[in-house]
């Protein structure tokens, strides 16, 4: 969706179960993290007060609802300020059939800082959100600059600024559990204005028709590095049901950032989904609440990294999108070589991560993808670099990193 974004970005639809993780590299490892686990465990139903503020700005959104009033958003506000701490995840009223989940944090980064990151036109969404996205983009770039010159602006007394529909398209990574990738457009709106004299900035966005058929995909290493194989082939990685062709048949979602101090910043998501095969949705709110945690989780990690800036960010966007052919070509080699060194692993992991990867990566067949993509792996892989978290760009025999 560059409709940002469980939305953060556009991420309306990127349904990724995180439930599966680890750290040393080449030594799979099956961990459910303890707050996540006790998340779920704890989902609380979503107060009524809070719902009716949601309602009220999903239907400005799309168009039912000709005005805003942000005053009526109060309670929604009010809610997040005081959920944020700890980690909450919540369990939302259905919408039009589709399950929700709603899932709120406090990331300890300015609120300006934050939507930078976030929003501006110059770094994709996949560059911040590499667990949930492969790639993003909008469907008029400038369309998103004058957003952003927009929503970028601290609102002042009463007044609020709304952004048009935004038109984007996303393609998510590979749920771990069944290893289903899509990609489909979305539609996107901004709303930044004061609340009980609080800065905030309200996100909705909207897939505008189903999703592509499923493709195969899988993680490669420890699922907290956000690597994944794509393969390109049609159906599920589910023992017996590889065949099945699953599709998203509907994704709502809206992202709430609030500035709660001069170096604090309360973020919510929430989003609803629609998603199975032949209209059977077979999505829960536990599911997509996993999504969640997983997303904004590596999003907080990024956001709140002392390297990190938008600046910074987009000079590695830059950098790369300046990359000659024969140059992606080869990091593009190196990001293979990892794969393999994965895949000839005698281990299996849970849920037989390792199985599926030998049994859809084969070095023999072309696996040639478009120069978007390869740019979008090598943006990535700078990210977690800068992180001090690099995967493939890392020369196993001695240990350094790839020159850039």
């Amino acid at each position: 969706m560059k409709t940002r974004r469980g939305d953060l970005k556009g991420m309306s639809a990127g349904l990724i179960l995180t439930v599966l993780g680890g750290s040393n590299a080449f030594a799979e490892t099956a961990l459910t993290p303890a707050s996540a686990r006790d998340i779920i465990a704890t989902m609380r139903p979503f107060p009524a007060s809070a719902k009716t503020a949601v309602d009220s700005l999903l239907a400005f959104a799309n168009g039912t609802r000709p005005t805003f009033t942000p005053g009526l958003t109060r309670p929604l506000v009010d809610f997040i300020s005081s959920a944020c701490t700890p980690d909450s995840g919540w369990e939302l009223p259905e919408r039009d059939g589709a399950a929700g989940a709603a899932y709120v944090v406090m990331i300890k980064t300015p609120l300006q800082q934050y939507l930078a990151l976030n929003f501006h036109p110059d770094i994709p969404d996949y560059a911040v959100f590499p667990s949930a996205l492969r790639y993003s983009a909008y469907l008029n770039s400038n369309a998103m600059h004058q957003a952003y010159a927009r929503i970028a602006t601290d609102p002042t007394g009463t007044d609020y600024t709304a952004t048009g529909h935004l038109l984007g398209m996303e393609e998510i990574t590979p749920n771990p559990e069944s290893g289903s990738y899509f990609s489909y457009t979305n539609s996107r709106t901004f709303l930044r204005c004061k609340v009980a004299d609080r800065d905030v900035l309200f996100s909705c966005s909207e897939t505008l028709a189903p999703s592509t058929f499923s493709n195969r995909g899988v993680p490669v290493g420890p699922l907290d590095q956000a690597l994944f194989y794509y393969s390109g082939k049609p159906g599920l990685n589910l023992s017996g049901m590889t065949w099945m062709l699953s599709r998203i048949t509907r994704s709502t979602t809206l992202s709430v950032y609030i500035a709660l101090s001069s170096n604090e910043t309360a973020v919510a998501t929430f989003a609803w989904l629609n998603a199975g095969w032949k209209g059977v949705n077979v999505t829960r709110a536990s599911h997509i609440l996993n999504s969640q945690i997983s997303t904004l989780d590596f999003s907080r990690r990024i956001a709140q990294h002392p390297a990190v800036s938008a600046p910074v960010i987009a000079s590695i966007v830059d950098s790369v999108n300046g990359l000659p052919s024969a140059a992606l070509q080869a990091d593009y080699a190196r990001y293979l070589a990892y794969v393999q060194r994965w895949r000839d692993q005698d281990k299996q992991g849970v849920f037989c991560r390792s199985t599926f990867l030998q049994e859809l990566y084969n070095p023999k067949e072309n696996q040639d993808i478009p120069l978007r993509h390869q740019r979008a792996l090598i943006i990535q892989e700078r990210v977690r670099t800068l992180l001090g978290i690099p995967t493939w760009s890392v020369n196993t025999e001695t240990g350094i990193v790839a020159k850039h």
